[in-house]
């Protein structure tokens, strides 16, 4: 190395030093000034790029790393750095190209495949994204950001045990990283194991103290176990540090209704006018409006605020609502009709007896459960474990085929899932019960699958049910979000049930709604019957149990005793939803 090399050399240490030291505008001098002397310093240059991309001027990185590049075309470090410059600008798909060309140089190559990982995840290709990621950990097996970003595919297309085990393998290889506790709190949690999630949550503000996501997060974990002052406290912490995201104050809401007063409104009524208020606070605002107007009947003002909100809300997610619609409307249907399994000779050694109960949302479901659940026999209740909508639709992917295969396989494979979230157990004679309300579109699969099963479908006043979805935001539910789409599922909802009862008659138990509260006693035994479960008084006294949780807008009134709602409640918003209701004859 001559003298010149080695005083550039030496130099560049110095700006690499400044650059760890955080001293960014001294390390951009010393660069330049190597590259007054020698253009083509490459080094220089990508440090010159790395520091422009902290400054979030992307453009410039670009430059900077596009000028080495073509100092240096099979440079994989440049050429990362120049997909991720692009990537940062939107141009995802240029992105994906340069990362795909330094796994051409260099198959093996952590940072491309991590970073492919990443922005697949983005684009919710979960396919693709899984695969760069499981290659990058198999590749450097400490990369702790690695395993979290698959813990996320992972728990996204519901690999919840796969997602575990990443989001602790993470933590194992660095402690500190907040949201990976928090998002195994999130597992936790849809897994009813509510001291872990806790405890994952409050790790969580352990080391980030102003983490509002876990503050939220931790409020509905109390609340879903009906600690209802410590879920109020850690809301209340989230509107602290956040005070102008309303959808805190919807949450809290729920546990205190008090906080509806004219200081609030004003508040909501500013953010709304503001023009760059985003679509979540849009959202919650117009929620919000509606109870002010619902408060003091204003009914048509309610149902506009509702929406609005519910456009807003529904904008947020629409790539993927506009997806989960069309499987709900349409792919779903291929299933129905076409989806089968192959009966075989020999059956399982161990014969489950699930308890479905399924319907409409807002008809006393998470109500049937805890009646059924708090007898003299226990049962472990799922609520909406969504097991059979998820384990379907992914097996026939996988199969290419709307043959799920034999029928004792499919069996097992749901049995290990069952398991899994604790449902599955022999003391209680492999009996738990699964209220995912979609269940419905699978129930000649369910039979087959499981024949000793018991079905129960609830009903209830249709403008009842109606409304009570529509005045809460069901936030998982695409169709849930627009009133012309809850008619359409309800629709399709009724079609389905009465043409699998003509073809299986005195397979499902009809429950009414209002039958139940208005005759709980007598209603609950016939329940009870037909799951051939011993009544007990019990039964009605769910509500005094201590170990009950619920995820569901029922969570609160599953609390108290069984109480009547007035039957002219809704009653005043008929004539406001019978533009949408007028063309289909179960509204009349």
């Amino acid at each position: 190395m001559n003298k010149k090399n080695k005083s550039l050399r030496s130099s560049f240490i110095d700006a690499v030093k400044n650059y760890k030291e955080k001293n960014f505008k001294n390390a951009e001098i010393i660069c330049f000034k190597i590259l007054s002397i020698d253009s083509n310093y490459i080094d220089a240059l990508t440090l010159l790029g790395t520091i422009s991309a902290i400054n979030k001027n992307f453009e410039k990185a670009k430059e900077y790393m596009e000028t080495a590049f073509g100092i240096d075309p099979k440079n994989t470090g440049v050429l990362n750095n120049l997909g991720t410059a692009n990537k940062e600008l939107g141009k995802i798909d240029e992105a994906i190209n340069i990362y795909k060309k330094v796994l051409s140089i260099d198959p093996n190559h952590v940072n491309a495949n991590y970073n492919l990982g990443v922005t697949f995840y983005q684009l919710r290709d979960f396919k693709n994204s899984k695969s760069y990621l499981k290659k990058t950990v198999s590749l450097q097996d400490n990369y702790a950001l690695a395993f979290f970003n698959l813990g996320n595919v992972h728990a996204d297309i519901k690999e919840n045990q796969e997602a575990m085990s990443c989001y602790q393998k993470a933590i194992e290889i660095n402690p500190n990283i907040v949201m990976a506790h928090n998002n195994l709190g999130l597992l936790y949690r849809e897994m009813n194991d509510y001291p872990n999630a806790i405890k994952s949550y409050k790790t969580a503000i352990s080391l980030k103290s102003n983490h509002v996501n876990s503050h939220h997060n931790l409020a509905l974990a109390y609340k879903e176990t009906g600690n209802f002052d410590k879920s109020m406290e850690s809301h209340k912490q989230a509107i602290k540090l956040e005070p102008n995201n309303l959808s805190h104050y919807y949450y809290l809401f729920d546990l205190d209704k008090k906080i509806l007063d004219s200081d609030l409104k004003n508040k909501i009524k500013k953010s709304l006018l503001n023009q760059k208020t985003g679509l979540a606070n849009l959202a919650y605002g117009n929620y919000l409006l509606a109870k002010y107007e619902k408060k003091v009947k204003n009914y048509e003002s309610e149902l506009n605020y509702l929406i609005e909100g519910h456009k807003n809300f529904f904008d947020i997610y629409k790539d993927k609502f506009e997806a989960n619609n069309k499987y709900c409307f349409e792919d779903v249907n291929q299933i129905m009709t076409g989806g089968k399994v192959q009966k075989v000779s020999v059956e399982s050694d161990i014969e489950i007896n699930p308890i479905f109960i399924t319907g409409l949302p807002r008809t006393g479901t998470t109500l049937v459960e805890r009646i059924i659940s708090s007898g003299d026999k226990f049962l472990p209740i799922g609520e909406e474990t969504g097991v059979i909508g998820n384990y379907i639709p992914k097996k026939i992917l996988e199969n290419k085929s709307l043959n799920l295969g034999q029928v004792n396989e499919v069996r097992n494979d749901l049995q290990n899932i069952y398991k899994n979230r604790g449902l599955i157990f022999k003391k209680y004679d492999y009996t738990f019960t699964d209220k995912s309300l979609d269940n419905f579109f699978y129930l000649e699969l369910i039979k087959e699958i499981y024949p000793n099963a018991k079905i129960i479908n609830c009903r209830r006043n249709v403008l009842s049910s109606i409304m009570s979805i529509f005045q809460n935001n069901l936030i998982s539910l695409s169709w849930a979000h627009n009133l012309e789409t809850i008619f359409r599922y309800f629709d399709n909802y009724f079609s389905i049930i009465e043409n699998y009862k003509d073809v299986n008659p005195n397979e499902i138990y009809d429950l009414q709604f209002e039958d139940l509260i208005n005759n709980p006693e007598v209603e609950s035994k016939k329940l009870m019957d037909f799951c051939n479960l011993p009544w007990d008084k019990k039964c009605l006294d769910f509500y005094k149990r201590k170990d009950q949780f619920s995820k569901t807008a029922s969570n609160i009134q599953i609390r108290g005793a069984i109480y009547n709602n007035p039957e002219d409640k809704y009653s005043p918003y008929r004539s406001f939803l019978n533009e949408y209701g007028k063309k289909y004859s179960w509204f009349k």
